[in-house]
């Protein structure tokens, strides 16, 4: 959306039995990835249920900001001739995230690429007024947000090579 991050709310729940000294790093690392992003936790919940009732932790987050004057940017305002541009690798969160779960292990370190894009978003801002839509590909990664916008966009045709280009259809 363009917005300027300002404030967050924290929830979690807990099953009963899960460790104090993985929730306190758990916190720890919220708080760090809070100053990183220039945001303050303001409000938040706590609830502990019954062993076997959770998947040991669920954490709900939600972001309040504010969008700057003169910015209006949406999937719907994807047009033809829009470049895509990556700010970084394709499918390593969604790899670091599989491999956790499932247990898996690969010769190299995995590491997830979630970082704060607040600061990205607002120096690409104030380089160009002329940005139509932003995305941060997750779950089902660059395909599934290039089909998004394509939809959003009321139909547009996503063509490769060695770049990618959107063609209305």
């Amino acid at each position: 959306s363009g917005a300027k991050p300002l404030y967050l709310s924290l929830s979690f729940i807990i099953e009963e039995g899960f460790p104090r000294d993985e929730l306190n790093k758990i916190v720890d690392s919220v708080q760090k990835a809070a100053q990183e992003a220039g945001v303050e936790i303001v409000t938040g919940d706590t609830k502990v249920v019954h062993r076997g009732s959770a998947d040991k932790l669920f954490i709900n987050t939600a972001g309040v900001g504010i969008i700057p004057e003169g910015v209006d940017i949406s999937g719907g305002k994807a047009r033809l001739g829009d470049k895509v541009i990556l700010s970084g690798t394709i499918g390593d969160h969604g790899i670091a995230v599989l491999s956790q779960r499932e247990g898996l292990s690969f010769s190299t370190q995995l590491e997830s690429d979630c970082a704060p894009l607040g600061s990205l978003v607002a120096k690409m801002l104030g380089a160009s007024s002329d940005i139509h839509c932003l995305r941060d590909p997750t779950r089902g990664g660059l395909a599934t947000t290039l089909n998004e916008l394509a939809k959003q966009s009321r139909g547009a045709r996503i063509t490769g090579g060695q770049s990618l280009c959107i063609e209305r259809i």
